[in-house]
C-alpha cells in the first residue's frame, strides 16, 4: 500500500475504529483538571476488577532508569483486559508501561496523572500445533521465552529479558532470531487494543491502515492487552543456539570494527559488540564482541572465522539452550539508577569513528567516580528476511535503512552527573551520525 499521509491516516483511522471488531464500548466522561489521587481512586476504584489495586506510587512497578522517569501520583495495577478500558473513560492523562524500559526524556506523568501497570495480565497461551500464541499485553521476553520452551516452540522476542514483550514489537521488533522470521512486527497476526475512547476492539489485516499504523507506531493508537503472534515449533533437544563473548584488547578495535563492516550476516546469525567494563573493583573498560549462530559450535566459528582472525584474548562462547540464550542480559536488567541513553541507527561500520568512540567512553569514565557501569552498544542482525517485505507495509521506517544499531547508556547513582553524561551521550551519538549516509535525524530502534 502507498504509505498515508499523517491527515490522510488521522482520518482514516477514525473509520478503520468505527469498522473494527468492537468487543467492548463505552462513552468517555471529562474530569476536572482539579481530579487529585482520592478523587482519582474513587472514580476508578469501583469499576475495577477484584484482583486490581490502586497504589500511590511506582513502588511495585519500578522503572528501569530514574532519569527523567515519570512521577505519577496515581499507579492502577490491572487485573484482567477490561480494566484498562475505564482509565481511559475519564480522559486521565496516563502512560501504559510493563516492562518500564523505555528511556525517552518526553514523559509528561506527574502527580495528578496515571501509570496504567500492565503486569497484572501476562498470560501467554499456545495451540495445539504450536504455532501460534496469544500473548497478554503484561508479558515480559523471559516468560515467554520459557513458556515458548516448555511448549517445544519459539517465538521471536526482544534480547533482554526485563523488557515487555509486546512494548518491543510495537515499535518494530529487533532479536537476534530475525534472519529466520523477520521483526517481531512481521509475526504479529492480530491484537486486542484499548482505543482511545475506552473502547475495546480486535484488529488484524482486515483493518488495513490500523493495521499498518499499529506494527511500527502501535502506541500511539491505543494500549495493546494482548496480540495472537507466530510461533515456531521445535524440539526442545533441537532448540540451541552457539553464544557468547569474545573479549579483546583495545589495540584491535580497528580491526574488529574492520571485521563487522565485511561480516556478511547469514539467516542463522546475529553479532554484538560492547565497550563496557570489568565491573567491581577495578572497573577495567573493554572490548567485546558477542556472536550468536543458531547451529553447533563448529558451525557457529566457521561462520564468525573473520572474529577469531583478530585474536581474541577469551571466548567464552558455548552451545546454550533457548531458555537461556538472553542470561547475558541479567546485568542490564537491574532497575533504578540514572542511565540516560542516546540510540542511532546507521549504515556502515567505520574504524577511526569507532576509535574515537572508544576514547570518549574511557575518557567518560576516567573523569566521571560512580560510572563504571556505563556501556556503549552495538548491535547487528540478519536482514535478508526482514526486507522481504517493503518499507510501506508497516509503519515502521527504517526495514531497508539500518545495518547496524547502537545506543549508549552512562550509568550512574548521583544527579549531579547528568550533564557529563548528556553530554557524553550526544557525543557518541553525533560521532555515529556523522558516518550515516545522510544528515537526517537519528534512526533509533526498538
Amino acid at each position: 500500500m502507498r504509505v498515508p499521509s499523517f491527515l490522510a491516516l488521522s482520518v482514516s483511522l477514525w473509520l478503520v475504529f468505527a469498522n473494527a471488531a468492537i468487543e467492548e464500548t463505552q462513552t468517555p466522561t471529562a474530569i476536572s483538571p482539579a481530579c487529585n489521587q482520592v478523587c482519582i481512586r474513587q472514580l476508578l476504584g469501583p469499576k475495577l476488577s477484584k484482583g486490581a489495586s490502586i497504589t500511590p506510587n511506582l513502588s511495585n512497578a519500578p522503572r528501569w532508569s530514574d532519569f527523567h522517569a515519570p512521577q505519577p501520583g496515581t499507579v492502577v495495577n490491572v487485573a484482567t483486559e477490561r480494566d484498562v478500558r475505564f482509565c481511559n473513560q475519564y480522559k486521565l492523562a496516563f502512560l501504559a508501561q510493563n516492562g518500564g524500559n523505555g528511556w525517552t526524556t518526553t514523559f509528561k506523568i506527574g502527580s495528578q496523572d496515571v501509570v496504567i501497570n500492565l503486569r497484572g495480565i501476562r498470560s501467554i497461551t499456545f495451540n495445539k500445533r504450536k504455532d501460534r500464541a496469544v500473548l497478554q499485553g503484561g508479558a515480559l521476553v523471559s516468560e515467554v521465552v520459557t513458556a515458548a520452551y516448555e511448549n517445544n516452540a519459539r517465538v521471536l522476542t526482544g534480547n533482554c529479558d526485563c523488557i515487555g514483550a509486546l512494548g518491543a514489537v510495537l515499535g518494530g521488533g529487533y532479536g537476534r532470531l530475525m534472519g529466520l522470521y523477520g521483526f517481531g512486527i512481521d509475526n504479529l497476526l492480530s491484537v486486542s487494543l484499548v482505543t482511545s475512547n475506552g473502547n475495546l476492539i480486535h484488529v488484524d489485516p482486515r483493518n488495513t491502515d490500523l493495521w499498518w499504523a499499529l506494527r511500527g507506531a502501535g502506541p500511539n493508537f491505543g494500549i495493546v492487552t494482548s496480540a495472537t503472534v507466530k510461533a515456531y515449533p521445535i524440539p526442545k533437544s533441537e532448540n540451541t543456539a552457539w553464544l557468547g563473548a569474545l573479549v579483546y584488547t583495545p589495540d584491535k578495535i580497528e580491526a574488529l570494527v574492520s571485521a563487522f563492516e565485511k561480516l556478511a550476516l547469514g539467516p542463522s546469525m546475529a553479532v554484538f559488540m560492547y565497550y563496557a567494563t570489568t565491573g567491581p573493583p577495578a572497573f577495567t573498560p573493554s572490548v567485546i564482541a558477542f556472536p550468536f549462530y543458531v547451529g553447533s559450535e563448529q558451525q557457529g566459528k566457521i561462520a564468525f572465522t573473520s572474529l577469531y582472525a583478530v585474536d581474541p584474548v577469551a571466548d567464552l562462547t558455548s552451545v546454550v539452550p533457548y531458555s537461556e540464550w538472553n542470561a547475558g542480559s541479567a546485568p542490564f536488567c537491574v532497575k533504578g539508577s540514572r542511565k540516560p541513553s542516546f540510540g542511532a541507527g546507521f549504515s556502515k561500520m567505520v574504524p577511526k569513528t569507532w576509535r574515537a568512540i572508544w576514547d570518549e567512553y574511557t575518557a567518560f569514565l576516567a573523569a566521571n567516580p560512580g560510572t563504571g557501569n556505563s556501556t556503549v552498544l552495538l548491535e547487528a542482525y540478519s536482514l535478508g528476511k526482514a526486507r522481504l517485505l517493503p518499507d510501506s507495509s508497516a509503519s515502521f521506517p527504517f526495514r531497508s535503512r539500518n545495518r547496524f544499531n547502537a545506543v549508549t547508556i552512562a550509568w550512574y547513582n548521583d544527579p549531579a552527573l547528568d550533564t557529563p553524561a548528556e553530554a557524553f551521550g550526544s557525543r557518541v551519538r553525533d560521532l555515529l551520525w556523522r558516518v550515516a549516509d545522510d544528515s537526517r535525524p537519528s534512526r533509533n530502534f526498538t
